[in-house]
């Protein structure tokens, strides 16, 4: 607007045009820089205000000339007002002022734009003529504030009482006397000045709220909650009542309060900012997803350049499972912010959590290395490629994406060698969901020794060394975690019902599940464990009650249901063999346990009973 003001002014003798009208001169200032423009536009003011003198002087002459003139700076200046540009109206106005010296209005809107402008001394004289001529309390009200921006309080004070005197329900004059009292530790009186206004406007609730305001000024939070809800009982409309009643409520971890008082608010007073503001952060911080979404999407209509609840809307979407509304939001914010690392992460997670995988990739593609989001990003990106070549292998479609996951997951580890295990984790998943086992069990031997190979890292490299028969391996890693974790159950367990899979020492099998069952006997695999040891022992009955038992713990193991399935095949109850195995197809994960329980199914089909009644 400074630039605005220098084109103005200089245009003035020509066509008095305002900045918007000036594009061929705008073009020659834009490189200049503040302080260049700066100096510019006071030479220009002191250039123009000598022309406009002239032109008052002449036209003054003449009274037709004068209300020509007067009229047209008038609506230059306005313009100006409309622009933003209270510099160059400030200018305006003081010239259309001379014009017409008399004119209440003209001489008001000459204030204002100085008091726009901070010129509040200037603005004192021409309201203190003004207010003198008038007495107008709306005048009156202005020409107190300007005494209190300049700090002349003792002004401001009198005057205050003078419009208080003419009218007792006025507000704001009642309002600065309590609050000078206030200033000045004089409590009492600043209390007696706001109830006797009270008394006079009986139906106004602000006075009770700065009583309360005063209360909470001494600590008295309890007097100050008193005069909020009469505040609140008055004016049930009043934000500032409603505002500070709610945040006594939430700092008294009175949330539920808060959350009525706001709400019933807003029933009211759909779109009062403040207090939306306020509930969607209290219901935010309350884990009340659900509920805060409508109150976040109201604010963002009325505040819709607000880019931080445009990130808490699209976080509550995501939590709500809205996940289109989320993406819409999220594209719109990075159209504002392109770069962003967070918005892109929150992209590229959602697409993830839609299961559109090429989408995410793309988005978490873009993150640069240089950001606290990179590490997770690639490691996502290598989870969700691994998953797009293991489609890939499933359906025979070629290789492209086993390529492109491979080469991938190859140039992190490389790069990476502070998530050697982790990328190597993806890698090893891969081959064991393609059935390359020994490709899997030979990717984490490379990173076994790592720090971050855990006892879960551990559990996974056994159960391939088992796949590919080296038992001895897989048992000399479980012992070793024994050794360590003389009460890890998982480990007792691992070793027990490798022992059953094998067939061999059955006895010693149910020892070492035993050993797990003493130390976590609620846990649904180790009773499977214990339920297999049955079966293969030959006790159906004792095996299919221990089972049923490992299958209300961990409804959804593939292993379980097989197991359940198994037994009742034995037992001739094929119609729940089937459902088990249906049930197993469900969550089945790795292609091999697809064909394994397909093939399961077939021969079911094959060995079942022919015959038409309940065969279960």
């Amino acid at each position: 607007m400074r630039a605005c003001l220098f084109l103005v002014l200089l245009s003035l003798p020509i066509s008095f045009m305002s900045c918007s009208h000036l594009p061929d001169h705008q073009d020659k200032y834009t490189d200049l820089t503040p302080e260049q423009m700066e100096r510019l536009n006071k030479d220009a003011l002191t250039i123009a205000s000598g022309r406009l003198e002239q032109m008052v002087a002449q036209a003054k002459t003449n009274q037709q000339a004068t209300n020509y003139l007067a009229s047209d700076l008038f609506l230059k200046a306005n313009m100006s007002l409309l622009e933003g540009d209270h510099t160059t109206a400030a200018v305006l106005f003081k010239y259309v002022s001379e014009l017409a010296p008399t004119d209440e209005f003209i001489q008001k809107k000459y204030a204002i734009s100085l008091i726009r402008i901070g010129s509040l001394e200037e603005s004192q004289i021409v309201l203190e003529k003004i207010y003198k001529n008038s007495g107008e309390e709306k005048v009156g009200m202005i020409l107190a504030g300007v005494y209190t921006g300049l700090d002349k309080e003792d002004k401001a004070w009198t005057l205050y009482k003078k419009l208080l005197a003419q009218n007792p329900e006025n507000e704001d004059a009642c309002i600065f006397l309590g609050k000078a009292h206030a200033l000045k530790k004089q409590l009492v009186k600043a209390e007696n000045q706001l109830i006797d206004c009270a008394k006079k406007n009986p139906k106004s609730g602000i006075y009770d709220y700065y009583l309360g305001k005063l209360s909470i000024d001494q600590g008295k939070i309890d007097k100050a909650v008193s005069h909020f809800e009469k505040s609140h009982k008055k004016q049930p409309g009043l934000s500032q009542a409603v505002n500070a009643l709610g945040i006594i409520y939430e700092e008294k971890e009175k949330f539920a309060a808060a959350i009525k008082i706001y709400k019933k608010h807003l029933e009211v007073s759909p779109d009062d900012t403040s207090i939306l503001n306020r509930i969607v952060q209290v219901l935010f911080n309350q884990e009340k997803y659900q509920e805060v979404i409508p109150y976040a999407e109201q604010l963002i209509d009325i505040e819709p350049d607000n880019l931080n609840l445009k990130v808490k809307l699209g976080v509550l979407y995501t939590d709500a499972k809205k996940y289109n509304e989320a993406i819409s939001i999220f594209k719109d914010l990075l159209s504002a912010a392109p770069q962003s690392d967070k918005i892109l992460y929150y992209l590229g997670a959602i697409h993830q959590e839609m299961d559109q995988l090429e989408e995410s990739i793309e988005y978490f593609n873009q993150i640069p290395s240089s950001s606290g989001l990179y590490t997770d990003s690639s490691v996502q990106m290598a989870t969700m490629l691994s998953t797009l070549a293991q489609n890939e292998h499933s359906k025979e479609e070629g290789t492209k994406n086993q390529v492109k996951f491979l080469t991938f997951i190859n140039k992190n580890l490389e790069d990476h060698k502070d998530l050697q295990v982790e990328f190597s984790v993806i890698k090893a998943g891969f081959y064991e969901a393609t059935n390359q086992f020994r490709k899997a069990m030979e990717t984490l031997m490379v990173v076994q020794e790592e720090k971050k190979f855990s006892t879960q890292h551990k559990f996974y490299l056994a159960n391939l060394y088992e796949k590919e028969k080296k038992f001895d391996e897989s048992t000399s890693l479980i012992m070793g975690i024994i050794e360590k974790e003389p009460k890890n159950a998982h480990a007792w367990n691992f070793l027990g019902y490798s022992m059953l899979v094998r067939g061999n020492e059955l006895d010693r099998a149910y020892e070492y599940i035993q050993n797990a069952l003493k130390i976590n006997p609620d846990d649904g695999y180790i009773r499977d464990s214990l339920g297999w040891y049955y079966y293969k022992k030959g006790d159906v009955k004792k095996a299919l009650s221990e089972l049923q038992i490992a299958h209300s713990k961990v409804p959804d193991d593939i292993e379980i249901l097989k197991h359940l399935a198994t037994i009742h095949t034995e037992l001739k109850n094929f119609v729940k063999a089937k459902s088990y195995l249906e049930t197993a197809l469900k969550y089945v994960r790795l292609s091999y346990d697809r064909n394994e329980i397909m093939a399961t199914l077939e021969k079911l089909e094959t060995d079942r009973i022919p015959a038409s009644g309940k065969l279960d």
